[in-house]
This record gives C-alpha cells, structure tokens and sequence, in this order.
C-alpha cells in the first residue's frame, strides 16, 4: 500500500494507526486503533503535536455522507485539560453530550469550582446537567426572605419537636413560601397600598386634612398607576420622575389661572379661555405626551400619567380656571393628594417584601451566563458532529439569551439608583462595565452559530463528490482540533457557571486562577489550531489545477473552520476581560466599597479613576455623516440656484424637518385631541353637561389610551371597553350590597384590586384590562363613599348628593370614559395616522439600506498599511445602532399585528421570519467585526492580498448592496422580487481563487503563515452568510408579496 491515500484529499502519512479493512462495510474508513495514553504532565504537549490523521484506504468517501452518518474517526480521546479553579495541567477524556459539567444546585459546579477538590469533577452526570442548564433562578425577594425562611424553619422544627402547632406553622410556612413569593407576593402589595390609599376616602380624619372635595379618590387612583411593585431603584427613579411631573403639572396650573384672571381683569375671558385651551390645555398636554413618547421609560410614563390627571383635574373639574380666579387652595389640594399616594406606594415597595434592583441585576448576571455556558456547549458539540443547528432547543436558549441580555439594561438602570443613593457609585459604573462585557458575549457565540450554519450547508451540498470531500476536510480540523476545542470549550464554560456572582449570597465570586487557566488553556488551543490548519491546507486538492470547483468549495470549507476556531478563541479572550473587570471589582470590595457620592456635584467632571455614564450606555441610533454620498460618487447637491445658492423654500423645508418626525406629530395629535375635549368643558352651552358626565375622566382616558401607531391605540379597545363596564358594574352590585359600609367596600376593593393587579402584572399585554378595571371601580365606588358623606365644596346636588345614585354615576364614568376611548381611535386613525405596518416597512427597509451601504464600501477597505494615514470607516462601527434598531422593530411587529385589514391578518410569522434572518445577517457583520477591531493595521501580506482583491471584493459589495436595495424596494413597493437577481455565487467564487492563487504562490515561496488569511477568511464567510440571509427573505416576501391585485399595476 502507499504511503498516500487514494481518497481525493490525499491525508498525510500514516504515523500512529493502523487501519483495517472493514468487513461489514469495504470501501469505508474503519475505526483506527488508539494508541493515545496518559503520559506526565511534562510532556503533555508533545504527545498532542504528534498525533496524526489516520490513513484512509482506497475508494474511501465516493458515497455520500450524510450527517447523520459521520465520520468514523471523529475521535473521542485523551487531551491535556486545564482545570479552571486549580489551573492544574492533566490529561482527561471529554465529551460534549453534554458537555462535561456539574449542577447548579446544592453540589454545584458554581460551588465545585471555587474549591480546590478535583476528584469532584469527575462524577458529572447528563441528568444533572440537564437540570442545572434548564432551571429558572428563584424570583429574586433579597437576604429578607432568606432569613425570614430560615425563622420559620426553625419554628417549624421547634413545632415538630413539641408537636402542638405543627400543623399551623406548616401552613404558614407553606402560604409564605409558595403564595406570597411565587406568584402572589406582587399583586399583594399592590392590592395593600391600593386598601391604604382608599383611607383617604373612607378615614375622616384623613379626609380633613386634606380639606372638603369630592377628588380624594384620587389619591387610590395613584396607587393604580404608581404600584409599589417594582425593584428599590425603580421606585426611587419613579418617585424623581413622578416630581418632575407634578412640578410641570403645577406649572401649567399656575400660568393656566393667572392667564385666565388676568383677560378676566380686562373684560376679554373668552379670550382668555381660548388661549389657555390652546396653549396650556392642548399644548401642554401635547408636550407630556411628546416627552412620554421620547423619554419611551415605563416609569416616565407613569410620571406623565400623574401629571396629567392632576393638570386636568385643576384645568376642568376644580372650575377655578372657568371662572377666572387664582384658587392656589385646589392646586395645592390636589398636588397633596397625588403626593399622598405616591408616598404610601413608596413606602410599601420600600417596607413590605423590598426587591433590590442590585440583587436582580446579579441575579440576571448568573442567569445569562449560566445559558451561555449551555449555548456554548451545544454550538461546540454540534459544529464538531456536524449536525443540524435547526433545534428547538437551541432556538429558545437563544431567543431566552437576547430576552436576558435587553432585561439587563433595565436592571442595571435601576440599580444606578440604588447605588448612588448607597454612595456606591464607584460599584455602579463596575457592574455597567461588567454587563456590557457579558452582553458581548451573545455577538460571540452568534458569530459561532453562524459559522455552524455554513458548515452544516457544506457538508450537504448537492453534488455528491463536492459533499464528500467538504466533509472529509471538516473530518481532518475536528480530528486534529476536536480534542483542544473540547478542552477550551470545557475550561471557558466552566469558569462561565462559576461566574460572575454566587447564587446563595449575590457576592462577587472570583478564583484566582481562573485567569491563569484561561490564559494556559488558550496557549494550548492557538498551537493546536495553527497545526490543524496546516493540516489542512497540506491537502493535495488544493494543489491540483484541475479541480478549481472542488477548491472552492474546500476553501469555504477552511474558511469556515477557521472562523470557528478564532471566534472560540475571541470569546475566550472576552471572558478574560470579565475576569480583568471582577479583579477590579473584587479590589473595590476588598478595600471596603468606599463611599462617594460625586453624582451630586454635577457641576464637575466625574472623577478619573470613575467611567462616565456616557461611556457605558449605549449611543443614540443616529445617522452616519455623509451616508447618502455611498450611494453614488455624483450625488451632489441638484436643488441650487444659478447662483449656487439654495432656495428659500427649500431652507423652509428643511427647517420644518421637527414636525416631520413622527414623536412630534404624535404630541400634536394628542394635543388636538385634547383640544376638543376641552372646549365643551368651556362654552356655557355644554359646560353643566360637560360635567354632569364627568367629561375630565373621559379626557384622561383619552390621553392615557393615545399612543403613537394605530395598532398600539386599537390594541386595547375591547379591553378598556370591558374592562370599565365590569369596574362600573362592581361598583354598583357592592354598593347595592353593602350600601355606605365603608368596612365592606374597603374589604371588596381590597379584593378587587388584587384580581386586577393579578391581570396587570401577569398579563403583560393587555394589562389595561385590569387597571380599567380598578379604575372604574374607584372613580364609582369611592366617589359614591365621599357624597355620601357629605364630603362636597360647591353644594353639587348632582347624582343623589347624600343619597347617591350609583347606578347613574356609575353609567356618567362609563360614557366619559368609553367616549374618551372613542375620540382616541378617531386622532389616532384620522389625524396623521402612523400606521404600524407603514412604519416597519419603512424602518425596515431603511436598515437594509444602512447594512447594504455598509458592505458595498467594504469593510477591508478600512484596514491600514505601515506608513498610511487611517481611513474613514463609517460603516460596521455602526453594528450596535443597527442591532439597536432592529430590537425595536420588535414592538412594531405585535402593533402591526392589531391594526384591522380588510386583506387579512398581517403576516406576523413571516415578518417575525424576516427579523430573525436579519439578526443572523447582523451577527455576520459582528463577525467581520470582531475580526477587522483586533487590528487596524494590516500586516504586509494583508495589504498584498487586499490590494491583490480589491476589484472582486468591489464587484461583491456592489452585488450584495443590490440586493439589499432590491428588498428595500419590494417591501417599500408591497411588491414581489423579480426572478433574475444580482448573482453574487460567481463574483464570491473568483475572490476565493484568487486567495488560493495567492496562498499557493506563498506557499511555494514558503513565506507567512496561514493566519495571514484569515481575516480573508471571515470575509468570504460573511458574505456567504449575508447572501444566504437575503435569499431567505426574498423567499419570504415571495409568500407575502406573491400575488399582485389587478390594481397594482394600474396606472
């Protein structure tokens, strides 16, 4: 026999094995002998760079391989490990199925790899990893529940000693345990702070404090909105938010009086009353809702709703601005009572079962990495299997994995609060600092992902030969490479389950070695790596003329192993920075988290030793400089004068661009709206009427129901609509009853408020169900309590006075809130309508044409030579703006969703599709740029090879941005893609050979290595990526867009 292989790669030598023939299956590899052993520690290395690929036997591989049908030689043997809690050098088997770990649980690898016993790691088992990667973290109650848990263990201990209260204090501990912090502890707050703030209805003698009037309900309408449900640094954030807004509320009250007294004085209140309608009824109504829409914070837009209500409550029902007075006793009345409630909400979320945003934010921390280790293992273990990447469990670990990494921002915004209340701001910026570096560890694994996904469509390739030999080049880098990737992948998620916090304390929770293991981990995986590829490209079909097809297609088959191995490799060297950024931390702890509290002196800059908040969060998503001039090189100014100068009207244009945008048109609309809720409120021909009908709820159910698209209005119609006829309805049928009871309606709203926080805090769509709900039971039930009681300034004798008539003041809420429901739908559809479905199309396409004009001005371009000035790169630094983007494109999806159409429901799963393929694009262009920010400056040979491409690369970025430009087009069109499309399969094929004409002619002359390629590398692999992601969406705007009405096409 030979000393080669017949088979089309023509493998190295035979050195270790022996091959035999294979009885039941000739023409086949059959399983070499392994002669591997476990030798010392010394000579750990050696033994692993002397391993070599079996012999394959003639006519190997002329079938096809299938992945469920892999190699025999996919080896699982011994390779040097390094254990990340001792660093310690040893020779052990892996596996990936699953991959080698503990549980997380009370002998978990979080505890076992923190302590120095290595006899522990070696009774893994796949059930227990199973449970470890899949369990949610308990809900996070903070060290009181902990230590309430731990007294009533022990009471419950004492009890079963004595066996007298066994079975109560069983009870108790089990409603503690199981009812309140499982899933009832939340609404129970709320429902409690919802029964405290109603004393200020049912309690006279705080009912006299806060002076006569029929609005004291008002105080537990707060509480609906402002709930004490929510982490410390919420509430703290709330509760300066919520400030901000009754002092702007205040505000307008304050201009809104003297405006009016002051036409009074001069005999011109009509006037007056127009001005103040105009510019603070609908103005300023208009501007919280523009804010509300710009700020786009939960907690803004529950500040803007309290300002709100207190602005209109002063503006219409308290009369003083009708009848020209300056009445500071109401504004300051109701400013008492709005603040009334949010201090007993505060003190609830502050007092009763408290949750730190700081616990949550660690908590979360754990969560994400716990998952990534998990990813990691089965992207790991499916690239060396070759299997499919199309799992459902992949799929929700990733679609879990983007939910934790955007729960995070918000987590870490509330615990800024926590820590500059605590003077711990040093702390903060720490842990900014660590999430950002956690969050980047999704690009990672996505970039690996994505290179699975290449490899699993170049093993199953149509053509037969093709296929068989892309698989036998995958067969050689996982032989030489499988052990040490299994050997990193082991070390990296190892130090990932034991990272960054403990779960039963929330301490940072760092070995000091793990950044040595790491370190020593990865010397061993790059010269494993470097061999591999060499292996590779030692491979005689690369060498043979006469085969350029198959060459291709085994260049993207390196290309694709090397990408995989460097991008292992830069998500290892991104959990070197975590453990760099937990030693800083740790030091701070060390030291005693000293206290500073520099935020106060904004007047200065932060300290130098303190990261800016500015460098931590993310930018605005803004447009590059000069981005329409990749269009073309002659896009130039067309709209000047013979003078050269730019015409007025285009300046006005231009200058008029703020009213073009949508958040401003959105403030208008409700100002607009607003506006015609007014005036009825003050002509004298419908003012009684007006407010016969409690008109102002009406109006702030308008305002609170308005949002910026058609479907996000339309969403909660039926809803709001049910919602405040079963309010209103409860109201009557506890008042029919019970009467005046205040004992019995407290109890009963005690009741129903915790049903409707239920509704409000689980059913996270369509929680305006339950607040209408509570509402409307408030507005009925304790108004009907405060006229009972004679609690009334102005003598109103409307709907019973003493002697409510709830059944007639329940029927006035439930037309002025349904009619400020239907005024609503009207703006909304009427008044510059912002239909959701028009806005993702555009947006959508708007991105395509962003990720397009990236690529067409080529990413390699921006790399520079010894001696060259740096380039202008505008195009994948924008790569986080552009993932930012695309998350909001999200939300308009499930609005676009809700808007009626005559044609059909909106096909929600295709678009869903079409942003799940565009993610993958992205991740293509993380790819790209994880390689290209290593190093901007190229290397001799990377300069050669760029320029020795430059007219491939320009003919595929201009290919690839035409199709780009294409889907834009069809979406923004509603129309099909045509049949014949730019090809970019050619122009891809002629760079890879021109690479490998440059690779052959350097090797010859025996000069570089071959890591000079692969940046070169990553590129082919995302452009492959890229162009494969597009014809996934064409395909799914075909199944949209594929039948075209006769209309269409009419002109």
């Amino acid at each position: 026999m030979s000393d080669k292989s017949l088979s089309p790669l023509g493998t190295s030598p035979l050195t270790h094995y022996s091959s035999q023939p294979s009885s039941s299956s000739p023409g086949t590899l059959t399983q070499p002998a392994i002669v591997d052993t476990i030798l010392e520690e010394d000579s750990d290395a050696e033994q692993d760079d002397n391993v070599s690929h079996p012999l394959a036997k003639p006519g190997a591989r002329t079938g096809s391989t299938s992945s469920s049908s892999r190699p025999p030689y996919r080896l699982v043997r011994n390779f040097s490990l390094i254990l990340p809690d001792t660093g310690e050098r040893v020779r052990r088997q892996i596996t990936l199925d699953p991959f080698d770990s503990v549980p997380d649980g009370p002998s978990s690898g979080r505890q076992l790899l923190m302590d120095d016993d290595e006899d522990t790691q070696n009774h893994y088992t796949d059930a227990d990893e199973s449970a470890a990667l899949l369990s949610s973290p308990h809900p996070d109650q903070g060290h009181t529940r902990h230590r309430l848990i731990r007294s009533l263990n022990k009471i419950s201990s004492a009890c079963d000693s004595a066996g007298k209260y066994l079975l109560t204090f069983s009870v108790i501990r089990w409603i503690y345990l199981y009812v309140f912090f499982q899933q009832f502890s939340r609404p129970l707050k709320c429902a409690l702070t919802y029964y405290i703030a109603s004393f200020a209805v049912f309690s006279s003698t705080i009912s006299q404090h806060l002076g006569s009037g029929d609005g004291k309900h008002l105080t537990a309408t707060v509480t609906v909105y402002f709930h004490p449900s929510r982490t410390l640094g919420s509430m703290i954030e709330a509760t300066m938010f919520a400030e901000i807004g009754l002092f702007y509320g205040v505000f307008l009250s304050f201009c809104a009086m003297h405006t009016s007294a002051f036409f009074k004085s001069l005999d011109l209140l009509p006037l007056g009353h127009a001005i103040v309608l105009v510019v603070f009824g609908a103005g300023g109504l208009g501007s919280i809702a523009l804010m509300k829409r710009k700020v786009d914070k939960q907690t803004f837009n529950t500040a803007c709703s309290l300002a709100s209500t207190q602005f209109v409550r002063i503006l219409v029902r308290e009369g003083a601005v009708q009848q020209g007075v300056v009445a500071f006793g109401k504004m300051w009345q109701v400013t008492a009572i709005v603040h009334l409630g949010i201090l007993i909400s505060a003190t609830v979320c502050f007092l009763i079962f408290p949750t730190s945003a700081i616990t949550k934010l660690k908590k979360g921390l754990n969560q994400l990495m716990d998952t990534y280790s998990h990813m990691l293992s089965i992207v790991a273990r499916s690239f060396l299997a070759g299997t499919d990447v199309t799992k459902t469990e992949i799929e929700e670990l990733f679609k879990s994995a983007r939910g934790l990494v955007v729960s995070l921002d918000g987590a870490l915004q509330e615990s800024k609060f926590e820590h500059f209340l605590r003077g711990t701001e040093a702390e903060y910026f720490l842990q900014a600092r660590l999430v950002k570096s956690v969050q980047s560890l999704m690009q990672h694994i996505g970039g690996l992902r994505s290179s699975l996904v290449m490899e699993w469509s170049l093993t199953n390739l149509d053509h037969r030969q093709t296929r068989s030999s892309c698989a036998e080049i995958f067969d050689i880098f996982v032989y030489y490479l499988g052990p040490p990737m299994k050997s990193l992948t082991f070390t990296v998620k190892s130090i990932m389950e034991a990272l960054p916090f403990s779960d039963e304390t929330n301490e940072l929770q760092l070995n000091a070695k793990f950044a040595g293991s790491l370190e020593a981990a990865l010397d061993l995986f790059s010269s494993a790596r470097t061999k591999a590829l060499r292996e590779i490209y030692s491979q005689e079909v690369f060498t043979q003329a006469d085969r350029e097809t198959i060459a291709i297609h085994l260049e993207k088959v390196a290309a694709t192993c090397g990408q995989f191995s460097h991008g292992l490799e830069d998500l290892a060297r991104e959990v070197v920075e975590i453990i760099e950024i937990m030693t800083e931390y740790d030091d701070y702890v060390s030291k005693g988290r000293p206290k500073s509290w520099h935020w106060l002196m904004f007047w200065r800059a932060n300290p130098t030793n303190v990261m800016s908040v500015s460098e931590v969060e993310e930018e605005e998503v803004t447009v590059p400089p000069k981005l329409a001039h990749l269009f073309s090189e002659s896009n130039v100014e067309k709209y000047t004068n013979e003078e050269g100068h730019i015409p007025w009207s285009l300046r006005l244009w231009r200058s008029l661009r703020l009213f073009r945008r949508t958040d401003v048109r959105f403030g208008i609309k409700v100002g607009l709206g607003a506006l015609f809720f007014l005036i009825p409120a003050y002509l004298n021909e419908t003012k009684d009427f007006f407010r016969h009908y409690r008109g102002e709820w009406g109006l702030v159910a308008f305002v609170l129901m308005m949002n910026i698209s058609i479907g996000g209005t339309t969403n909660t119609i039926v809803y709001r609509l049910s919602g405040t006829f079963m309010g209103c309805y409860s109201a009557w049928l506890v008042w029919y009853f019970f009467g005046d009871s205040r004992t019995a309606l407290s109890l009963t709203g005690f009741c129903i408020a915790f049903v409707c926080f239920c509704i409000i805090l689980g059913w996270k769509q369509n929680s305006a169900f339950g607040r209408f709900i509570l509402l409307a039971f408030n507005l009925t039930a304790l108004y009907s309590y405060s006229l009972s009681q004679n609690d009334i300034d102005d003598g109103n004798e409307d709907e019973g006075g003493v002697n409510p008539i709830v059944s007639e003041i329940a029927f006035h809420r439930l037309v002025s809130v349904s009619s400020g429901i239907l005024v609503a739908i009207f703006v909304t559809m009427y008044i510059w309508p912002n239909s959701a479905r028009q806005e993702l199309k555009r947006k959508l396409s708007i991105l395509w044409i962003r990720m397009g004009l990236i690529w067409k001005c080529d990413p390699l371009s921006s790399l520079t030579h010894v001696g060259e000035a740096p380039k202008p790169y505008v195009t994948i630094q924008d790569e986080r703006k552009l993932q930012k983007s695309l998350l909001k494109l999200q939300g308009l999806v499930g609005a676009a969703s809700n808007e009626f159409r005559l044609k059909g429901p909106f096909p929600s799963k295709n678009y869903d599709f079409i942003l799940k393929t565009t993610q993958g694009i992205l991740d293509a262009f993380h790819n790209m740029n994880a390689m290209i920010i290593k190093d901007l400056n190229a290397s001799e040979r990377e300069a050669e090879i760029i320029r020795y491409t430059v007219e491939e690369r320009s003919e595929l970025g201009n290919r690839l941005f035409l199709l780009f430009y294409l889907l834009a087009s069809g979406i923004r069109l509603g129309l099909p893609i045509p049949n014949h499309l730019p090809n970019t399969v050619h122009a891809r094929d002629r760079m890879i050979v021109k690479i490998n004409e440059y690779r052959m002619k350097s090797v010859s002359q025996n000069a570089g290595t071959d890591d000079d390629f692969v940046l070169f590398y990553s590129f082919i692999l995302a452009t492959m990526a890229i162009n494969d992601g597009l014809l996934q969406i064409i395909a799914a705007l075909q199944e949209i867009y594929g039948a075209i009405e006769e209309e269409t096409l009419s002109i």
